[in-house]
C-alpha cells in the first residue's frame, strides 16, 4: 500500500536530521523529487549543516523547489569553504533567477574554481533574460 505523500515529505523532513550524513543528503535529494512546498524551510535548515554533501543536496533542491526564500540563504552559501556547495549554490541561484543574486553572483565570478565561475555565469544570463 503506498504511504500518503504528506508521510513521505514528514518522513524526509525528519531524516534530514538522522546522524548519517549519507541519510541526509539523500532526504535533502528526495525532498526536491517530491516537490512539497513544506520541504523549503527545512532545506534552508539543512544549508547550515555541517557535512557539505548536505549543504550541496540541499542547494540543488531548493533550486529545484523554486521558492524566492532560498535567495538569501543560498547567496550566503556562495561564501562556503567546498567548491562542490558554491557550485550547487549557483546553480540553485541560476534556478531561481531572482536579481537579489546578481552582484553576489558577480562576486562568484572571481572565483578560484572554474566550474563555479562558469555556473556564476550561466545563473547571470538566467537572470538577465529573466528581467
Amino acid at each position: 500500500m503506498m504511504s500518503e505523500p504528506h508521510e513521505s515529505v514528514d518522513f524526509l523532513i525528519e531524516e534530514l536530521k538522522n546522524e548519517d550524513w549519507n541519510v541526509r543528503e539523500d532526504a535533502a535529494e528526495l525532498l526536491a523529487e517530491v516537490g512539497d512546498p513544506r520541504a523549503v524551510e527545512p532545506l534552508i535548515n539543512a544549508l547550515e549543516d555541517e557535512d557539505w554533501h548536505v549543504r550541496e543536496a540541499a542547494a540543488l533542491s531548493l533550486g529545484m523547489l523554486s521558492d524566492k526564500k532560498a535567495v538569501d540563504p543560498l547567496i550566503m552559501l556562495l561564501e562556503d569553504d567546498k567548491t562542490g556547495v558554491k557550485y550547487a549554490a549557483a546553480l540553485g541561484l541560476a534556478s531561481l533567477g531572482d536579481e537579489r543574486a546578481r552582484e553576489p553572483l558577480q562576486r562568484a565570478l572571481e572565483d578560484e574554481s572554474a566550474v563555479v565561475r562558469k555556473v556564476a555565469r550561466m545563473a547571470l544570463d538566467e537572470i538577465e533574460k529573466r528581467i
